[in-house]
């Protein structure tokens, strides 16, 4: 009866006002080369009539509490507006926008202080497999692809017929139940479905400040031009700082694991730290080429 009302969970999908909530386990390790690099991370991809979105539970409730104080900061009056945002748990800090029925994929993401939506001009090309096995309650299949550096296998169940999963993955005759790399790496598996409402947007009007952390317009980007945005963040990962701070009257407050910074060159100086330091330990990305 539970894959019964599976079924009609989702097949009431396209004729239903909410979104279907696909709650996903993603183990991965952050370090190639260390073994306590493990990290576990809830991930959700909601799905709706129109597309879906992937993103970090955690990272999600964090940004939301972070933008509704800088909300009620900026509408209160206050000439600085100061930053608090925890630098543990959440480190999933992207999402990823599918639109149906052409799944056309919006990577959203930062670099530096500034938000992106860079379209994927890639798909992933599948190669399917008929060794099955149980995911959970369900019965998948397997299927292979080798996407953005790496060889992913995937499992998938016929049993949801929707042609979506986790991240930039869709395209199989099923929801994606499973996936492991080809490292061992990366996993990510199923652990829940349920109904919810629409998630509410996380944009925030600055009044024209710029506010580090803080969810703001994005800009589009090409591949093409997210790669080389990419590189000159590695050369110099707080260039967008340095040049807020440069502007006439500009002063930011940021408290970083409860230590307030408000000196132009301590923001920098422990800013850069940080972004080195997360550079040099998150080098294994779920995009080897991205």
């Amino acid at each position: 009866m539970k894959k019964l009302a599976f079924l009609f969970f989702f097949a009431g999908l396209l004729i239903s006002a909410q979104n279907n909530r696909v709650i996903y386990e993603y183990r991965y390790k952050t370090d190639s080369v260390s073994a306590d690099s493990l990290r576990t991370e809830w991930m959700y991809l909601d799905i709706s009539g129109s597309g879906s979105r992937y993103y970090s539970k955690v990272a999600f409730e964090r940004d939301s509490v972070m933008t509704e104080s800088i909300r009620k900061q900026l509408s209160s009056g206050m000439r600085n507006v100061s930053v608090s945002r925890s630098s543990t748990g959440g480190e999933v800090s992207y999402e990823v926008e599918k639109t149906y029925p052409g799944f056309q994929t919006v990577l959203i993401t930062s670099i530096g202080n500034d938000a992106y939506r860079v379209t994927e001009d890639r798909k992933p090309e599948w190669k399917i497999l008929p060794e099955k096995e149980k995911v959970g309650e369900f019965t998948a299949q397997k299927a292979t692809t080798d996407f953005a550096g790496r060889i992913w296998t995937a499992w998938f169940t016929a049993e949801i017929p929707i042609q979506d999963g986790p991240y930039k993955f869709y395209g199989l005759p099923g929801l994606i139940v499973k996936m492991a790399d080809h490292t061992g790496t990366h996993l990510i598996e199923l652990k829940g479905l349920k109904a919810v409402a629409e998630r509410t947007s996380l944009e925030l009007d600055t009044q024209g400040k710029d506010i580090p952390f803080a969810s703001k317009k994005t800009i589009d980007v090409t591949r093409k031009q997210y790669i080389k945005l990419l590189k000159q963040h590695e050369n110099d990962p707080v260039q967008g700082m340095r040049e807020m701070l440069n502007r006439p009257n500009s002063k930011v407050v940021i408290n970083i694991n409860g230590q307030e910074y408000t000196e132009p060159k301590d923001v920098l100086r422990m800013m850069e730290q940080n972004a080195r330091e997360e550079m040099k330990r998150n080098n294994n990305k779920i995009e080897l080429k991205p």
